[in-house]
């Protein structure tokens, strides 16, 4: 890779490639940082560099048995005293590219605990390295929940655990699952055991039921002498069938996971963590007997979404270099398509459920990507799901989707949330962006003129052409806002055969100049760009209403409904920034002014990888300063496109 130029790496700062050290102040201050730990199949381990978790999620083994879905917590954590000597002291934290590691040390002892998880296995391991200047002995005792990750178990009870003991090990059954631990060194009692009440303050904070936390239980407690100098000693689990693998700690790397190297990243610190982070998102996927691929939308909660995927595909693949993933990606929701529509999310049961506009529309765009970088043919499997999602949006499908006699597409009514800002609840759509919403038009445009590209001079290629051109008069004609204020966010019916555009100020309007093939006339891209500028723009992403609005909320906090009413109401989201940054190119022709601006635009996100979920970010902000980081901890499309307009800016692409 071509080296940035001294005023963008300036601008952008350094990482800690090798891991990231919290210790004296900074460890101190960490008591809302985590750290995540990803499997390759949708399972995790997750938790708090103190080692005091405050969610739900938190805990050494969340293993998904049924892949990327059904996630089970298996191993909460494993409490340690040390014999004839009070607590001690953490000194210090590493989260590094395969593992986490706590050092401890008083009283003459000092401990570094390292925990890992296995890849595509379900299947987890702590280890213990104990130096001592006299002999000693090492308490374990691990707590089990076996629990859907969602739900804390509360009032815990004892009674739904089967037990069974083993030489050098015991396995523990609850609510249909089993988990298997090992240790290669020590002396176990069984000795049953409920913890007092765990809260959670993450979900207090939320006001979530899992507030209320749990009792945790332990099957028994694990001696290990130590004599003077140094003892290693490992606590392997895994949910069955796997079973526990004590060459976690063999390799240096995980097997499978991407080289940060092998597309010319290295010598790029920001550029390499975000490709690490990106490598936590991409799971399998069986579809019809085959293994493929998949998007985690965000940890810890979310599952695979095609909107997600599609819009996250790019930066985590193309950018990447992944192109074979990306195909696979792309093939699992192909081979789902119904009525002209890929899904909107897999639920736990696996089922698909198609409420969404514009999954769609970002399939096109993501095919047409891949096809230009990889320089192959798209491929039937994947060609005929355009052409389905071009009939079934020009003939009508669900959820009152259609095409208009302009040619724009129109979708949805007031009780509906089919667009990315989708938030409903109890029967309130928070944001009802029904009838003509700009970047689904913008998309819808994109995409025909995508399909035909990769079909080559066809008279079906000539019709999409056609359509687009149409397509693309009806927007400038319709969209652009006469007082200069940039485009309209949604033309709604005036229930008179008329369409009235809405002067919420949103982030929306900037796809109408990112998408490369998009509608929009070139003489008004500057006033998409100032308007966000102005009203949108801030060091975490884009807000998604203005702050001058009488709808805005600077503040994405409280309950459920609370903080739905904010979700797409002023809450800041990283990822638009990548249509910003876009935009910011174009309009500027890529020159050195412009790359400058957009890596500033990057550079609060890029630093916000050494806070909050390290080497990750967040899914949201709140609208108003100090911006707190919310939502999922880690989220795939945020990570995707600082990652791919990071890349842009250093290669001045």
């Amino acid at each position: 890779m071509g080296n940035a130029q001294e005023g963008v790496g300036e601008v952008l700062g350094a990482l800690p490639v090798g891991g990231f050290v919290l210790e004296g102040d900074r460890l101190r201050a960490a008591a809302q940082d985590e750290w995540l730990l990803t499997i390759g199949n949708g399972g995790f381990a997750m938790g708090c560099p103190t080692g005091v978790p405050h969610r739900q999620y938190h805990g050494l083994l969340n293993a998904a048995w049924r892949p990327p879905t059904g996630r089970v917590q298996c191993v909460h954590s494993i409490e340690e005293w040390v014999q004839g000597a009070g607590p001690l002291r953490l000194v210090s934290f590493t989260k590094h590219r395969c593992g986490v590691e706590w050092v401890y040390e008083e009283w003459g002892v000092r401990i570094t605990k390292s925990a890992r998880v296995g890849w595509r296995s379900n299947t987890g391991a702590v280890r213990y390295r104990v130096e001592a200047q006299a002999a000693t002995t090492v308490e374990l005792r691990p707590n089990i929940t076996l629990r859907d990750m969602h739900h804390a178990l509360g009032e815990t009870d004892p009674s739904r655990y089967d037990t069974a003991n083993a030489d050098n090990g015991v396995r523990v059954r609850a609510q249909g699952h089993t988990v298997a631990l090992r240790w290669d060194r020590g002396i176990y009692t069984p000795a049953e055991r409920l913890t007092e009440h765990r809260s959670y303050p993450t979900a207090l904070a939320r006001s979530e039921e899992e507030a209320y936390g749990e009792r945790l239980w332990s099957p028994g407690t694990l001696a290990v002498g130590c004599d003077p100098g140094a003892t290693e000693f490992t606590i392997a689990y895994a949910l069955a069938p796997d079973e526990p693998d004590f060459g976690l700690f063999d390799a240096s790397e995980r097997e499978g996971h991407l080289d940060a190297t092998s597309r010319g990243f290295e010598g790029d610190d920001r550029l390499e963590v975000l490709v690490r982070a990106a490598d936590d998102f991409l799971v399998e996927r069986t579809v019809g007997g085959r293994s493929l691929k998949t998007v985690i939308a965000g940890y810890p909660w979310f599952g695979d979404w095609g909107r997600d995927t599609m819009i996250a595909l790019p930066g985590l693949m193309i950018t990447t270099g992944r192109y074979v993933d990306a195909r696979a990606c792309l093939e699992t929701f192909a081979a789902h398509e119904s009525e002209g529509m890929i899904p909107n999310l897999f639920d736990d049961d696996d089922q698909p459920h198609y409420n969404t506009v514009d999954a769609s529309l970002w399939f096109l765009n993501a095919s047409r990507q891949l096809v230009e970088a990889s320089g192959e043919p798209a491929g039937e499997t994947i060609l005929r799901a355009c052409h389905a999602i071009i009939d079934g949006y020009r003939a009508g499908t669900r959820f009152g989707i259609g095409m208009d006699a302009d040619g724009l597409v129109f979708a949805g009514d007031q009780d509906t949330q089919l667009t990315w800002m989708d938030a409903k609840r109890e029967g309130i759509a928070f944001s009802p962006r029904f009838g003509k919403c700009v970047e689904i038009n913008a998309l819808w445009v994109n995409g025909l003129r995508c399909v035909a590209s990769m079909i080559g001079d066809d008279a079906r290629a000539a019709e999409y052409r056609e359509l687009a051109g149409r397509a693309s008069q009806a927007f400038n004609a319709a969209f652009v806002r006469p007082d200069g204020l940039g485009l309209y966010d949604r033309l709604e019916p005036d229930g008179h055969g008329a369409w009235i555009g809405s002067e919420e100020i949103r982030p929306n309007q900037l796809f109408a100049v990112s998408l490369a093939l998009g509608p929009l006339d070139e003489r008004h891209w500057a006033s998409v760009v100032d308007v966000c500028r102005e009203h949108l723009l801030t060091p975490s992403g884009m807000r998604t209403l203005s702050p001058e609005d009488p709808g805005y909320i600077g503040r994405f906090k409280g309950d459920m409904m609370q903080r739905d009413g904010a979700y797409h109401n002023g809450t800041v989201w990283p990822w638009p920034i990548g249509a910003y940054c876009d935009a910011v190119l174009r309009v500027g022709g890529h020159s050195e002014a412009a790359r400058d601006e957009a890596a500033r635009a990057l550079r609060g996100l890029v630093d916000d990888l050494s806070s909050g979920c390290l080497g990750q970010i967040a899914e949201v902000y709140d609208g108003d300063p100090p911006r707190d980081q919310e939502g999922c901890c880690g989220q795939a499309w945020s990570v995707a496109e600082v990652l791919r307009v990071l890349d842009r800016v250093s290669r001045a692409v």
